[in-house]
């Protein structure tokens, strides 16, 4: 007795240990119930049913990357390139990426390959050269209306590099140092016509304060002249009269004190002039 209950003992802990199954986090586990798919388990603790219920595939779940692709296209200007590039991608319908596709990484490279000619056909090398994030998100938007069936989903698609053949190369080069030629031309010219806009506007300053200092100065003489003019009419002109003899008196002293000097004309104004004032000095 106590045999048979330790054998029945023993095959319902069997029983139970083959019902229990333990999902890990990066998995998902597809169970098939006498060979039709019944359910997907995700991470965590499950019960199914011994000798019915079996595990037919364990998914990863966790992102993966395919090997660098490069695939050989041609662009709308007729350039033949090598485009490298980089996918990542993740499960995310278990069922799916195991019944109806057989081979996803193969199936993602074929795809891509159709889609990557297909759109590099469309650009131009330029495009292909500057525009790669752009490339890349046409390329992954293309793609995932496919993979959305397989159950997968696409991460990350990323234009490594352009590679293109060595004529090319070199056409390339030639015409980046032409442009750099032509870059530094208009630099050197905008830096000249700067220079001349400067001198100009110097050149301009200088004329601008010398008019204003002339037009001070002829303020200046005609402000004296109209002092002159309201002096006289005031009867201040004998004061002036005396200050202009004065003036010339002065020049003519100056004049004859020069050994050179021979003959001095004086005007008859001013011989008057002193003439009269030694009058007034001999009757004094």
């Amino acid at each position: 007795m106590t045999t048979v209950v330790l054998s029945i003992l023993a095959i319902c802990l069997f029983v139970i240990f083959l019902s229990l199954k333990i999902v890990p986090q990066t998995e998902n586990w597809l169970v098939e119930r006498m060979g039709r798919y019944s359910r997907t388990l995700s991470a965590g603790v499950h019960i199914v049913t011994p000798f019915i219920d079996r595990i037919a595939h364990k998914e990863n779940i966790l992102e993966r990357q395919l090997p660098v692709k490069s695939v050989p296209s041609i662009t709308k200007d007729n350039v033949q390139i090598e485009i490298k590039l980089a996918i990542l991608y993740r499960v995310t319908d278990a069922s799916r990426a195991w019944y109806r596709i057989k081979n996803i990484d193969q199936a993602i490279e074929t795809i891509i390959t159709g889609i990557v000619r297909s759109t590099i056909g469309n650009s131009d090398l330029d495009d292909v050269q500057s525009n790669r994030r752009v490339l890349s998100d046409t390329i992954e938007a293309e793609i995932q209306h496919v993979t959305e069936e397989w159950g997968i989903v696409l991460t990350r698609v990323e234009i490594l590099d352009v590679e293109v053949d060595a004529e090319t190369r070199t056409a390339m080069q030639l015409q980046l140092n032409a442009e750099r030629t032509r870059r530094a031309l208009v630099r050197e010219a905008e830096g000249k016509k700067q220079a001349a806009n400067l001198n100009a506007d110097a050149e301009l300053y200088t004329a601008q304060q010398q008019a204003q200092a002339q037009r001070v100065l002829a303020d200046a003489q005609a402000y004296t002249v109209k002092t002159i003019a309201e002096a006289i009419n005031n009867g201040g002109e004998a004061a002036i009269n005396f200050d202009i003899k004065k003036i010339q008196a002065e020049a003519v002293k100056t004049l004859g004190s020069q050994p050179s000097t021979k003959v001095i004309l004086l005007p008859s104004d001013l011989l008057e002039t002193l003439s009269s004032v030694a009058s007034k000095l001999v009757l004094k």
